[in-house]
């Protein structure tokens, strides 16, 4: 049953991962939009710099971490303990992990996305 766990939890951990991944694009999709806008002069439609790390670094780290859980995973499952290790703390740690990286690309989404909509409000005066 322990090891079923870890699958499952290693299963969700990294389709979260995946997900994570995906939202980091979303800046990338704002950029064009920003770019169209008649308040925008042009070359002034770039990302931030914050964004920009977190969209360069982000995905990096995400693959790390699915990967170090895996290779965690396959140890619990290859090895012969005495004790087995307990799933509740593999989840723990994955998850806060996964809030520890979540954080920060939140912060890097929104900025970019306020940007624009403070952008394209002024574009039609009242």
């Amino acid at each position: 049953m322990n090891k079923v766990m870890h699958a499952v939890v290693l299963a969700v951990f990294a389709g979260a991962c995946w997900l994570l991944s995906l939202i980091l694009k979303l800046p990338s999709m704002v950029q064009p939009a920003m770019a169209r806008l008649p308040s925008v002069p042009p070359g002034q439609a770039v990302l931030p710099a914050f964004t920009r790390v977190c969209m360069a670094v982000g995905p990096i780290l995400l693959v790390a971490l699915a990967l170090l859980a895996l290779g965690y995973c396959i140890y619990v499952w290859v090895s012969k303990a005495e004790r087995a290790a307990s799933w509740t703390g593999f989840l723990a740690t994955t998850m806060s992990a996964l809030v520890l990286v979540l954080l920060p690309s939140v912060v890097a989404i929104y900025i970019p996305l306020v940007d624009f909509l403070n952008r394209s409000t002024t574009a039609f005066p009242k």
